[in-house]
Parts: C-alpha cells; structure tokens; sequence
C-alpha cells in the first residue's frame, strides 16, 4: 500500500501537522543549477508553510548545495521509466494506473482521452507518473499542489489532478515558456488556479497567448540577502585561488547557448588584443564544456581564463567577493530560448560587484544602464569589450554602479518579501477550495 513513507522518500516524513500540506512538484531535485528554487522553499518553510516535495527524477550524483539538509520537508521521487525502465518501477507505475481504473473507470478513461487528444509530443513516462503523483497527493493529503515549470512537471500535473482534484499552481520560468507550444502551455495555465512568473516580459508573453481568466503574476526570485552579502563569512574553506593583482572578471553559468559565454570569450580576446590587463573567472557546467574549452585554447586565453567548474553557493560567494566586475552576456537563441533574470546577476549586484548585460528579456527590468550596470546589444562581442574595460579602467565608476546595484536588491528582490506574497497566493487557494469543500458537503 502507498504511503507517505514509501521507500521513494529521500527523508522521513514530519508528524502530521494540522495545517494544511502544499505539494510541490519538481522535474529534478535538489539541482546545483536551481538554487532559487531551493531558497524559495526554505523561506516559505521559515515563514510557516508545511511542504512535500516531489521530484519527477533523481538528481545526478555530484556537489549539491549545503543548504539543502536545512529543508525540513519530506522529499519523495517518484518511479520512472527514464533513463531506463526497470521491473519495479514499472510495476509501481502500472500499478498506480489500475488503481485509479479501479477507483473510477470512466473518470480513468476520459483522463486517457484528455492524454491522447493533447496535441503536444506524448510520452508514456508521463501519464504513468501522473497516476503514482495522484496517489502521493491523495495519501499524504495534499492540499495544494505547486508546480516549477511549466513544461514536463505541469504537463503530469495536469494529469494526476484529473484522477485526484486537488488545485494546482504553476511558476513558469524561462526555458519552459519559449520551449512550449503555445497551444499546450495556455491549456495547462488554463487548469491552473493561478500562474507565479519571474519577469513582467514572461508574464506579458503569457497573457499574451492566454484565452481563460487564470490570474498570471508577476513574482521576482528574492534573494538571501545575509548570504549574499560583502562581508558574508559562510565557509572555512579556502577560496579558490585566483590571479589578485589585475582586475578580476567574474561569470557564471550553465554551459549552454543562451547564457552568451562565446561573446564574453571573444570580448576578453579583444581586451588582450589591446593589453589591457584582466583575468576572467568562469563558473559553471554544461553540455557546451568541450567547446568553451576549444574556445579558450584557440583565442590563445588560456593564461587569462580560468574554468571553476561546480560551485556551492557558499564557495560562489567566496569568489564574487574576489571579483570586481561581473559579466553575464545573454542572448535568444534561434529556437526562441532565453533567460529571464538570472539569480546570478542578482547574486553579484547584492555583493556590490558591478554587472555588464545584454538588453534582453526581463534582465531590463533589473538592470538600467549607467545607473545601477551596463547593458549592451546581444550577440556583441565588439560594445561587450568596450564595457569591461571602461569598467577595468574606471574604479571609481565600478564602485558607484556596484553600490547602486546593491541598492536596488535590497529594495525590490528580499526574499522574505518576494515569498511572502507566494504564500498569501498558496493560502488563499487552499482557503478557497477548503470553503468550496465544505459547502459541497
């Protein structure tokens, strides 16, 4: 029999509490990449809310951040087919299956025909974990289920509240809006009692395709602003060991083509290109490695670049506080994928180090050139380069824009405040549905 205590759980359950639980559903946790995520949680378990997690897969095995034992909540994940199927995860979802047959066949059968009629890729993986979800949702008494992406874990999400009708919620991010057809990520907004999102260009986009009345919110990332901090102390380790006495570049990011990082190595070819003295630190992985390594050894950067690789948050702390200038040139690939604001940017400007991006997205709505950071044109080398060395040759300028940036963190992403308003949302949804439960009855 499924219980909340099934051996999927990573961490014993806490006691039944007599308020109400807020699920929440995730494709891979924890994950290095996705630590606001992480924050967000932690700050909603400080400011009173009893949490489950539920992860569509396990995480791959490597460095995770240390604040993740800090989560009291239970974290459970679910059986799946992926990478490979095995025999017993392929009973526990089957099983899962027949007994929601069993519970209510035509309820079962019009969820399948929901499934089949959907006009997106259909992937068996996800129907089968929609109904081992309903169940979890079922017996750890779930009253609201929350949902980070819109793509895979709304898409199961829509699913497993067919079989079990608890109300859900979705943040929608970057990657998981422009990635999406249009037609299926409005259907499952459409479900959804509201929508969470990271920018005012993400949500402008979502009401733009949307044909229901689903409230969409605009909600920033906050951020932990005593981690985050200049004089922050939070590890005895060493920090890594870069060049001090030329100005210290700073990025960081996931390998991959929107995060810009063959314009910043190009950028810092043309700097030495004109002797101007730098290093550049670049923090980060991903499925472009091998070519930003190519890169660095064919600019003839290999004494001016260094790779970190994984970092903790406590470790990136260390070398922002090294750091005089952070770059983060970003860019719209050509499938349409893009950043929304970076927590990076947000990260470096709450430690005083001033920020070169791009004018794109919501990064525009953080960032407003020579006033708290530099903008430039996307997919611009030439002007990026231009940028870092006014900033390698202005200290004083570094100084007022990073004092600025700091400022409007403080201001406008804290993240008791941010998160505060997702537990009113999550609140109230619960309230709703727990007075609508009560009138039925």
């Amino acid at each position: 029999m499924l219980n909340c205590a099934t051996p999927a759980t990573s961490k014993p359950p806490l006691a039944p509490s007599p308020q109400p639980t807020v699920g929440v559903l995730l494709k891979t946790f924890p994950k290095l990449s996705e630590t606001f995520i992480l924050n967000e949680l932690l700050e909603l378990e400080r400011q009173g809310v009893h949490l489950h997690i539920f992860s569509l897969r396990s995480p791959a095995k490597g460095i995770t951040h240390p604040a993740v034992a800090q989560l009291r909540a239970p974290v459970t994940y679910l059986p799946s087919l992926l990478p490979e199927p095995e025999a017993e995860a392929e009973s526990q979802l089957l099983n899962a299956g027949l007994y929601w047959f069993r519970q209510g066949p035509s309820d079962y059968l019009k969820m399948l025909q929901f499934y089949m009629a959907r006009t997106e890729t259909r992937r068996l993986n996800e129907l089968l974990q929609a109904g081992y979800l309903a169940q979890l949702l079922q017996h750890c008494c779930i009253s609201h289920l929350h949902v980070h992406f819109a793509n895979i874990p709304a898409a199961t999400a829509e699913l497993a509240t067919q079989l079990y009708p608890v109300p859900y919620s979705i943040t929608a991010h970057a990657k998981d809006i422009y990635l999406s057809e249009p037609a299926a990520l409005n259907r499952r907004i459409a479900r959804a009692e509201f929508v969470l999102t990271c920018t005012d260009y993400n949500r402008r986009y979502l009401q733009s395709i949307a044909d229901h009345h689903t409230p969409i919110h605009l909600a920033y990332h906050g951020l932990d602003l005593t981690r985050f901090s200049p004089l922050a102390e939070l590890t005895p380790e060493k920090p890594p060991a870069l060049p001090a006495s030329t100005p210290l570049l700073l990025s960081v990011g996931r390998f991959c083509e929107k995060k810009g990082f063959t314009y910043l190595l190009d950028a810092c070819a043309e700097l030495k290109q004109r002797n101007i003295a730098f290093h550049c630190a670049i923090v980060g992985y991903g499925p472009l490695q091998a070519a930003i390594e190519q890169q660095i050894a064919d600019l003839g950067l290999t004494a001016q670049v260094t790779l970190l690789g994984q970092l903790t948050q406590d470790r990136l702390v260390q070398v922002y506080q090294q750091a005089d200038i952070f770059v983060l040139p970003c860019q719209v690939t050509e499938e349409g994928d893009r950043d929304g604001i970076p927590n990076v940017l947000l990260e470096a400007m709450a430690m005083t180090v001033p920020v070169i991006s791009t004018q794109i997205s919501g990064i525009v709505e953080l960032i407003k050139s020579n006033c708290n950071g530099r903008l430039v044109p996307q997919k611009d080398a030439s002007a990026l380069a231009q940028e870092m060395a006014a900033l390698i040759e202005q200290p004083d300028l570094r100084e007022r824009l990073g004092q600025r940036g700091q400022r409007t963190v403080q201001q406008r992403f804290a993240l008791e405040n941010n998160v505060a308003q997702v537990k009113r949302l999550l609140l109230q949804s619960i309230e709703k549905h727990t007075a609508n439960t009560v009138l039925a009855a």
